[in-house]
């Protein structure tokens, strides 16, 4: 059971996603790390990154489950939260595709 709830909850913020105000949109296909998000290059509001992991079932309030997760880009600027990485994320210098630490 959930299991089944998981994938709902990740369906849903799939089809939701999060959009606010930002300096530069985050688009796709590009992967990024929560913490990248707020810098001043992107400029996204703490606010964005909360609706993004409440809309995928998760606690919005826990600073790590916000910052140290990776995030997929979509049009327009929506950012759709993805996983969170135990060990911090790391965004890429080559690409804009971060990386959970080992």
């Amino acid at each position: 059971m959930v299991q089944f709830t998981s994938a709902i909850l990740a369906l849903a913020a799939t089809i939701t996603g999060a959009q606010a105000a930002f300096k530069t949109a985050c688009t796709f296909p590009y992967d990024v790390c929560g913490w990248t998000l707020t810098n001043n290059v992107y400029g996204y509001d703490l606010a964005t990154l909360q609706e993004a992991a409440a809309a995928a079932g998760q606690d919005a309030g826990n600073g790590t489950i916000l910052f140290d997760t990776i995030y997929n880009c979509h049009a327009d600027g929506v950012i759709i939260w993805n996983h969170h990485c135990d060990h911090g994320c790391d965004a890429s210098l080559s690409v804009p595709n971060a990386n959970c630490r080992a």
